[in-house]
């Protein structure tokens, strides 16, 4: 599991970025993950270009995080296949399925959240999600639940191997 820690470094690295050092980092992380970038562009090819751009650069922190997180040095990190991204796909549709029965779940006892590997990244992510835009504006709920849902799956990504063993990497 990434700890906080690990994501408030990768965050505040990045923050220390300039834009030159910015764009560098992101050829990086196309060229080292061109599978998470493709399946984030993909998934947000019919949306505003802001929820495209937040999706692309909050998809790159969870990259940063789970590189700062590697043991063996960032050259160790793999490159999320297709198949993994397919997998971690379904799985976050099945855990927002779960998330939605609670919801609509009348009987106290069933009220239990859905436990998730990297709850750290999770929480950054809706952190990030509930602060204004560039411009000042603010996501609205379908917008927020479009983003997530990228996210979910590109943490998943990163942490899971197909049917929930974790990653061995």
């Amino acid at each position: 599991m990434i700890s906080s820690e690990i994501v408030e470094k990768a965050c505040s690295e990045v923050s220390a970025f300039t834009d030159d050092q910015m764009m560098r980092e992101f050829d990086r992380f196309f060229q080292k993950q061109p599978g998470i970038c493709e399946f984030v562009t993909e998934l947000t090819s019919d949306s505003a270009t802001e929820i495209q751009e937040l999706s692309l650069f909050l998809s790159y922190m969870v990259f940063k995080a789970v590189e700062a997180a590697e043991p063996e040095g960032t050259d160790k990190l793999r490159e999320v296949t297709p198949e993994r991204i397919e997998s971690a796909f379904r799985e976050s549709e099945s855990w927002i399925e779960r998330i939605e029965q609670l919801s609509q779940s009348d009987s106290p006892g069933e009220k239990t959240m859905p436990e998730d590997i990297e709850p750290y990244l999770v929480q950054y992510v809706i952190s990030e999600l509930n602060l204004p835009l560039e411009d000042g504006t603010l996501l609205v709920d379908e917008q927020k639940g479009e983003v997530f849902f990228v996210l979910k799956t590109v943490i998943s990504s990163f942490a899971r191997e197909p049917h929930g063993k974790e990653n061995q990497n």
